[in-house]
């Protein structure tokens, strides 16, 4: 079994490990080792749509993976052998660069097919043409990749049919998010020699198989379909998840083989449960269902803000939960199935994210990468919450109380309050073991994870919620639930404090700005001016304010209204920015010139610049200098003196 793992240790690099286990290869045997399989220097990393990933895959004793400097493909046969470059020069001429992603093998092992990402040498000048997304096919044996598929403005998610003869993939196209409107595709994968001329394989009778803003599904709804993860069963039917019916159910084809064109268009859901299968496809690669043997589905399954693996049998639609940690699963990252063994990258409330495997012969459940477990008394544990908001609508969230084993807080008072904003901002608050809210709960704080309108894992209604009000909607519901936890009478409604990365960083200085219910915010690399995030921001994201906000420039006065740069006056509380000088989603400009704003209006803040780091912080020192910068920041905010020993914190005015 192989997994990867992003080491803040090794400066953030991404190293894939292996399990190798005994004699019949599954869970069953002994461990005879857990070490990183791929050379002392590897950093498997994607940068397709700045946030990357699929940046491994394999067969066998084979590894390929994405080299993170170059953006080439490169393999390495793990049981002898140097690292082998596989992509060649581009066939495309003009080609500034070149980035890899989500690689999957035909079923000989001959060829790969992948995610490419082609970027002009002027894209970045503001002149340039923005990056093409393709979906490209290559030898695995190494050699020129050329375009597979080049439709649309994305081509992405490939997948191949067990007999290696049909190829699906994802297609959506500009100002539309992938969770907006996106569509399945399949065709024929016809390789060369006795099907084709030429030296790489070619795509036949493409066509549309469900989603997007056409077919019966999106007429009968009047809107449009975002559809996500296809994957083709064993005995050749294509799966894939969309949000049809509002939640994104798993749906598949009525015929093995090449689908018709539409074919998902009419008829229910595969599997029609209240939650869901499907996720905002935020990042490359990954799954969040397999197949059995015997016919029976293994899904990842989110509800109220949770999630659960779960066997569903098609026959007779019946789901059984499998084997999982103590407490269970709660989040799920990926899922794999091989025979009857169940791969998941996830973990549990109590349980750090871990690479684990079940073998569903006899419910076997192995922990691959041995995390060490923390003590049960140190560790708080979520609980689902859903509180009332505006326009008589209701929001969730995950509440994490105070819990250590070594101190209490004062008899008679009640917390303080981190109040977390997620990113994305159509992305959601995960139930997994998180140590920065461990970091707080240990330090005397209560936590809430807040899933605003617009959050995922709680339907399409529900994420329709923040069309046109993000700023607004966002920021109502994190005020509502700090009211929410108040009247409960589980936090003390004069110490909150509220933090945010990238989105989240908008949406808890827009929350400040609104209210007095927050004594500071941390923003790290958070967005301060909506606009500039328009200009400056990658094609990913460049046309996403357009669901969000409104289209530029007809909604250019919501643009200036609610970007907090342009009211920062009334930021009255004290603001720390945490920022990365590489970041190119939100540019360290955007952090600079609030800092000067807040200098102007003489309002308490620091802004501390970390060298190196891109859009999140991946080196071990980072976070740890991040954190406790934030934790003397709200001590001198709030008047304690944290029991850690903190480098000093100087707020400027």
């Amino acid at each position: 079994m192989r997994w990867s793992e992003q080491r803040p240790d090794l400066g953030g690099r991404t190293v894939v490990c292996r399990d190798r286990r005994g004699s019949d290869g599954g869970s069953h045997g002994a461990a005879t080792s857990s070490v990183p399989e791929g050379p002392v220097d590897m950093s498997a990393r994607s940068g397709v749509n700045e946030y990357g990933g699929g940046s491994w895959w394999g067969d066998g004793e084979r590894l390929f993976w994405v080299d993170g400097p170059s953006g080439a493909i490169v393999a390495i046969d793990t049981t002898g052998g140097a690292v082998r470059r596989v992509t060649e020069a581009l066939v495309d001429p003009g080609v500034g660069s070149v980035r890899h992603a989500a690689g999957v093998l035909t079923p000989d092992g001959a060829w790969i097919v992948c995610e490419r990402e082609l970027h002009p040498p002027d894209v970045g000048s503001g002149i340039g043409s923005e990056p093409i997304n393709e979906l490209a096919v290559v030898a695995s044996a190494g050699g020129s990749a050329v375009t597979l598929v080049r439709d649309g403005d994305w081509a992405s998610d490939p997948s191949i049919s067990p007999d290696g003869t049909l190829v699906a993939w994802l297609r959506w196209d500009h100002p539309d998010m992938p969770w907006d409107a996106a569509e399945v595709w399949a065709g024929r994968l016809a390789v060369p020699g006795t099907e084709v001329d030429g030296t790489h394989p070619q795509l036949h009778d493409a066509r549309r198989v469900a989603g997007g803003h056409a077919g019966g599904a999106a007429r009968s709804l009047d809107r449009p379909v975002a559809a996500c993860l296809p994957s083709w069963s064993p005995d050749g039917r294509l799966f894939w998840c969309d949000d049809a019916a509002d939640w994104w159910h798993l749906r598949c084809a009525p015929m093995v083989g090449l689908p018709h064109e539409g074919a998902g268009d009419q008829g229910p859901p595969a599997l029609d449960v209240s939650g869901e299968v499907g996720e905002p496809r935020w990042v490359s690669g990954g799954c969040r269902y397999g197949f059995l043997d015997d016919g029976r589905v293994v899904v990842a399954l989110s509800r109220g803000g949770l999630d659960s693996v779960q066997v569903w049998d098609p026959s007779d639609g019946s789901l059984a939960p499998i084997s999982s940690p103590e407490g269970g699963f709660t989040s799920v990252e990926h899922l794999a199935v091989r025979g009857t063994v169940v791969a998941v990258a996830g973990g549990g409330g109590a349980c750090p994210t871990s690479a684990w495997s079940v073998d569903l012969r006899d419910g076997l459940l192995v922990d691959h990468r041995r995390v060490t477990r923390p003590d049960p008394a140190e560790v708080s544990t979520s609980r689902s919450i859903t509180f009332p908001t505006a326009d008589g609508e209701h929001a969730h969230g995950l509440f994490y109380p105070p819990r250590s084993a070594q101190s209490v807080g004062p008899e008679g008072h009640r917390p303080p309050l981190v109040v977390r904003i997620h990113g994305g901002p159509t992305a959601a608050a995960r139930a997994e073991f998180s140590t920065s809210v461990q970091f707080w709960t240990s330090r005397g704080f209560a936590v809430v994870d807040v899933n605003y309108r617009g959050s995922t894992g709680f339907g399409r209604r529900f994420r329709d919620l923040l069309v046109g009000r993000w700023g607004l909607a966002d920021v109502e519901d994190c005020i509502a639930a700090v009211e929410h936890l108040v009247a409960q009478g589980w936090v003390d409604g004069e110490r909150c404090v509220i933090r945010g990365g990238s989105s989240g960083g908008f949406t808890a200085l827009e929350a400040t700005c609104r209210s007095d219910v927050f004594a500071a915010v941390c923003s790290l690399y958070g967005v301060t001016d909506l606009r500039s995030l328009a200009d400056d921001t990658h094609k990913f994201e460049s046309r996403y304010l357009d669901g969000l906000v409104g289209p530029w420039p007809e909604a250019a006065d919501r643009y200036r209204a609610r970007s907090p740069l342009f009211h920062a006056e009334m930021l009255g509380h004290p603001v720390l920015l945490l920022q990365g000088t590489e970041d190119r989603i939100v540019p360290p400009a955007q952090a600079q010139v609030l800092r000067d704003a807040l200098a102007a209006n003489g309002v308490p803040h620091a802004l501390i610049l970390f060298e190196g780091e891109a859009h999140g912080f991946r080196s071990a020192s980072t976070i740890i200098r991040a954190l406790q910068a934030e934790l003397a920041f709200y001590g001198e905010v709030l008047g304690f003196t944290p029991a850690d020993e903190l480098p000093p914190l100087a707020l400027e005015r």
